[in-house]
């Protein structure tokens, strides 16, 4: 048996009996200072929010996290998932322009901030737009440049990353300071997490940095012990083929609030902040908080600008 298809036999797994399956706001403000307007004394944090498959719930984390986080903050949201763009769904705007339009020449990145709440402004991906998908290192470079110049005026950058294993969606999370990875119960949603850590980890190396894993989060569980069972699975494989340790930072369960929130163009935790997902997400963001208080941020523009021009630049034989 290869190691491709064991590791496939270790993350199965099953639903709980009871689930029915097997048991087992103007954006160019001054805002480079904090609150008191006295110099803001941490760089911006960032944190890239992504998964293996799609339907995972990525998108309504992130949108929750960047409503928890602006009252931590000024938050930056930075829609990745470029050319099939929703982030500003779950925020009820209608943008202007869009990274679509910075790749065509015609906008800066500065030029499509879009104001979403008080303290949370939007960079849009764009919707619709293919090419987007796939663009070269020039390009990421020239995004990665642009976000150093708005970068400064907030104290959290959270990136919806695109789902699955692209090159380009692993060099986002990978010039970020954190990375959540999101799965749900669901076989192939862990199978395909795997595959993330699995090119995230080789993509680092081949940049010569040996960077810490994401951080999982179980999203959907039915109960803490299936999230626990979802966790454990994800670690033993990670620890067997990667020689490396999966930290789990925590669980969300199955809520309905999350589809109706959704519905009314809102993040759950605006839209039904007392619901039990909503709960969870604050405690999601208390303790990714935690891990980032007292770092300063190395700049995710910077990073990715540097990555990109790294991997255009012919190399020796």
């Amino acid at each position: 048996m290869g190691r491709w298809d064991h590791t496939r036999q270790l993350l199965r797994i099953g639903r709980p009996a009871e689930t029915g399956g097997d048991a087992p706001v103007e954006p160019f403000d001054d805002w480079s200072r904090g609150p008191d307007r006295g110099p803001r004394s941490m760089r911006c944090r960032s944190i890239c929010i992504a998964s293996g498959k799609g339907g995972t719930g990525k998108s309504s984390i992130t949108a929750s996290l960047a409503d928890l986080f602006r009252h931590k903050g000024r938050a930056l949201l930075l829609d990745a998932d470029l050319g099939c763009a929703n982030a500003h769904i779950f925020h009820d705007v209608h943008p202007d322009h869009s990274f679509a339009d910075v790749i065509a020449g015609d906008r800066e990145v500065h030029e499509i901030v879009t104001a979403c709440a008080p303290d949370l402004d939007l960079l849009p991906g764009g919707s619709g737009v293919g090419r987007l998908a796939g663009l070269q290192e020039y390009e990421l470079e020239m995004i990665g440049r642009g976000l150093t110049r708005v970068e400064p005026l907030y104290a959290y950058l959270l990136v919806d990353s695109a789902a699955g294993l692209s090159r380009q969606t692993v060099a986002f999370a990978a010039a970020c300071d954190q990375t959540l990875l999101v799965t749900t119960p669901d076989v192939t949603a862990m199978t395909d997490a795997y595959a993330f850590l699995k090119v995230f980890t080789r993509q680092c190396e081949a940049l010569g940095e040996r960077r810490a894993l994401p951080l999982l989060v179980v999203n959907r569980a039915a109960n803490a012990d299936e999230a626990s069972q979802v966790g454990a699975r994800l670690q033993e494989v990670t620890r067997k083929f990667l020689d490396r340790r999966l930290e789990v930072l925590g669980w969300l369960p199955e809520d309905r609030a999350v589809f109706r929130s959704t519905q009314q163009r809102q993040s759950v935790v605006a839209g039904e902040p007392d619901s039990p997902v909503a709960q969870a997400l604050e405690l999601v963001a208390t303790k990714l908080e935690e891990r980032l208080q007292g770092e300063d941020g190395a700049g995710m523009g910077a990073r990715l600008e540097a990555m990109s021009t790294r991997e255009r630049t012919p190399r020796r034989a």
